[in-house]
């Protein structure tokens, strides 16, 4: 049986999400802001992701650990949807070509909870494409994450999808790789990829060649 369905990511695949972005009015120096991602920013993703419970309760610990970094803190427990810089509009034209042919669409993403859906900090974001998906598998709602083998498998068992019958897109490499080895077909994303992706998904069948 050939693929039949297609699982998009949200974050860089159809909806711009650039924290760094955001950050550089705090941290104008490129080398402080690589800091701060591969430290702190790191750890407030993770102790949020890993539960339902609110940022702001969260995050208290690390204010009260690091006092001189909490206007960085407050930045992600007050304004995580500003790293949001709306839909990716050449990837959301190819959903809708999808939709029209009747292809079912799915979504798995690393997300969190409390911030899922997205809210639009800017009246020209319309995240209203997302009530195309027939379901998403939010990471922080179900306590998994890519690029972890049982989040594909929970998604496939939910979706009711046999792995071949899903394509599946994601703009992480190690992701794309992950939903491989339990048999699904990959397809790595980039920015701007619009065309290598219409390409794969006319090799699928699922689109007709242009």
């Amino acid at each position: 049986m050939s693929v039949r369905a297609v699982i998009f990511d949200m974050g860089n695949v159809l909806i711009d999400w650039d924290p760094e972005r955001t950050y550089q009015v705090l941290l104008p120096d490129p080398q402080d802001r690589a800091q701060f991602f591969s430290g702190l920013f790191r750890r407030m993703h993770n102790l949020v992701h890993d539960t339902h419970r609110p940022f702001g309760e969260v995050l208290a610990p690390l204010k009260r650990e690091m006092p001189d970094d909490i206007p960085l803190i407050e930045m992600f427990e007050y304004r995580w949807h500003s790293f949001l810089y709306g839909p990716l509009g050449e990837t959301v034209r190819i959903l809708e070509a999808l939709r029209v042919k009747g292809v079912p669409l799915y979504g798995l993403s690393n997300w969190p909870h409390q911030t899922w859906p997205p809210q639009a900090t800017d009246p020209s974001h319309d995240y209203g494409f997302l009530a195309y998906f027939e379901d998403i598998v939010v990471s922080g709602t179900v306590g998994m994450r890519k690029p972890e083998a049982e989040i594909y498998l929970h998604a496939l068992a939910r979706f009711g999808l046999a792995p071949h019958e899903a394509l599946f897109v994601d703009d992480l490499l190690e992701n794309v790789r992950a939903a491989e080895a339990v048999g699904i077909v990959g397809h790595h994303f980039h920015q701007g990829g619009g065309a290598t992706l219409v390409e794969t998904l006319v090799a699928h069948g699922l689109l007709d060649p242009r």
